[in-house]
């Protein structure tokens, strides 16, 4: 089993983002604390919504610490104010980052259509390949919301791997990755927690049974 991390901005959050967006901004000293316990017990990091703090601050600690991460980008936002620019994306990739699609416009995909959501993903996958210049095979879920036609609908896709906001660790090379999400009111030990727990019989089965009734098998498949 393999644990999975989700982070957004780091420091301040800007004018720009909403109050329902706040609580996962996360101080400079707690993302300090994120990699030191990433580094003493392992865990996949993985950023969304292409915040520019991607590129200004979490890049540099990432290779200082000799860390990669995946960074999950809605493609419309692409080099608007407050998020990443293509150079910024190149720049990640360069430096060994994975990029994966968080739609284009950050759409709630339980809202919208089979062929809205394949328009989403498809457009978005093609803007970060043709601006990495390299195959796109990862897709972050918008705001974790999804079902199993959400899921079939990315199946058909042929997408490599999704991850989700499914809360707990992963089956390695699963096909739908769980994330803890870090939070701002989440302090050292808590942050801690995620990543020593023992894993706890009865509650890896209630949890499997909670996503298989939203996922269906997508759960367990492998990539």
């Amino acid at each position: 089993m393999s644990v999975c991390l989700m982070l957004h901005g780091i420091g301040p959050a800007p004018e720009r983002v909403e109050l329902d967006e706040r609580p996962y901004w996360i101080s400079e000293a707690a993302f300090a604390c994120v990699l030191a316990e990433t580094k003493a017990h392992g865990a996949c990091l993985t950023f969304d919504d292409g915040n520019d703090t991607d590129a200004r601050i979490v890049l540099p600690k990432l290779v200082e610490a000799g860390l990669t991460a995946a960074f999950f980008i809605p493609s419309d936002r692409i080099g608007t104010p407050g998020y990443v620019t293509e150079h910024d994306i190149l720049e990640l990739h360069q430096a060994g980052m994975e990029i994966g699609s968080h739609g284009c416009a950050h759409l709630n995909w339980l809202h919208a259509g089979d062929a809205e959501i394949a328009n989403d993903v498809t457009r978005s996958i093609e803007r970060l390949a043709g601006i990495i210049k390299a195959p796109v095979r990862s897709v972050a879920i918008p705001y974790g919301h999804c079902d199993r036609r959400v899921l079939a609908v990315l199946r058909r896709l042929g997408i490599g791997r999704v991850y989700s906001s499914f809360r707990g660790p992963s089956i390695e090379g699963a096909w739908l990755v769980r994330r803890d999400c870090i939070t701002a009111d989440m302090g050292t030990r808590e942050i801690s927690a995620l990543m020593i727990r023992k894993p706890d019989a009865a509650e890896a089965a209630l949890t499997f049974l909670r996503i298989w009734r939203r996922a269906g098998n997508a759960a367990i498949w492998a990539a």
